[in-house]
């Protein structure tokens, strides 16, 4: 009760402050309604329209963007493509950055700092320099590839990009080396935040270096793991630049993704409420992978109760 009026207290004596309501409260609260509020809200009104981005008439048509979305068979491509995508960025994040995080800090391999570092480096490129740099690599014609495979005795090299079957996990791949850097420093300064004496006492009850693993670095990295897993999961539903760069979603659909989808309906179909129902709907897998993120953290600090 007591704390109560505390609380009560503070809040009255913050409202008498005009200068700190105004620029710590009403200041911040307007910036995102603004910047994220407004916006969320006319995509989601838009979804329900019609408009081609340039007249003045927005015709409501409910939920048709929506009906004709759900029966589109490349909207299903992009998703199922999506979920891939999403799958392997998952992969990477957090299996291989895991090992490598782990094999970095086991004082087995020379060169760790730096090692770090060029794991490090792709993250500060934009993912359309990286794009532009492996798609000469990658290019049949005169790319790097395809002249290791010529030196190496096959007559032409592989075209990862223009073939159906592998466009896809070739873009994965690419986004893939390019994000690594993010969670291995997250993993890597969880690591050293796990005091040597558990590992010491696991060791003296006769615990291999594998049950070591999992019976003390995995729980104690289980935040980590966690933030890495909604912060790689976002990251790849928006995936964009990539496929814009090295495929533009082909050959044929083949790489499409929601977030490519999205912007050839919009800017170049220009099917804006089209465009929108696809925006809406990658929001909702968005705000469905930070919910549950955002309960399981609550669950977690509350001891695991429901």
């Amino acid at each position: 009760m007591r704390e109560g009026n505390v609380a009560l207290q503070q809040w009255r004596e913050l409202l008498r402050r005009k200068d700190v309501f105004a620029f710590g409260i009403v200041l911040p609260i307007a910036i995102y309604v603004l910047f994220v509020g407004y916006p969320v809200a006319y995509t989601l009104y838009l979804s329900f329209c019609q408009w081609d981005g340039f007249s003045k008439v927005v015709t409501y048509v409910g939920l048709q963007n929506y009906t004709l979305l759900f029966e589109d068979p490349d909207f299903w491509t992009a998703l199922t493509n999506t979920i891939a995508w999403t799958l392997g960025t998952l992969f990477f994040s957090n299996v291989l950055a895991f090992v490598l995080a782990v094999a970095l800090r086991s004082r087995r391999i020379y060169f760790a700092k730096l090692l770090r570092l060029l794991f490090f480096l792709p993250i500060t490129m934009s993912l359309v320099a990286t794009g532009l740099m492996f798609s000469f690599i990658l290019t049949p014609a005169f790319g790097a590839l395809y002249e290791i495979a010529r030196m190496v005795g096959f007559s032409n090299g592989p075209d990862l990009l223009g073939e159906p079957s592998t466009a896809l996990y070739t873009l994965i791949v690419v986004f893939g080396w390019s994000y690594i850097g993010i969670p291995l420093m997250l993993y890597d300064a969880g690591l050293t935040q796990i005091p040597d004496e558990l590992y010491e006492a696991a060791h003296l009850d006769g615990a291999s270096a594998l049950q070591q693993l999992r019976l003390v670095t995995f729980p104690m990295l289980r935040p980590i793991f966690m933030v890495v897993t909604v912060l790689a999961t976002i990251e790849a539903l928006r995936a964009f630049d990539l496929v814009l760069v090295m495929t533009r979603g082909g050959p044929g659909h083949a790489s499409d993704t929601l977030g490519y989808f999205m912007w050839v309906e919009s800017f170049h179909q220009r099917h804006f409420g089209y465009g929108a129902a696809i925006s809406v709907v990658l929001l909702v897998l968005s705000s469905a992978f930070s919910l549950a993120y955002i309960r399981r953290s609550g669950r977690d600090a509350l001891g695991g109760s429901n």
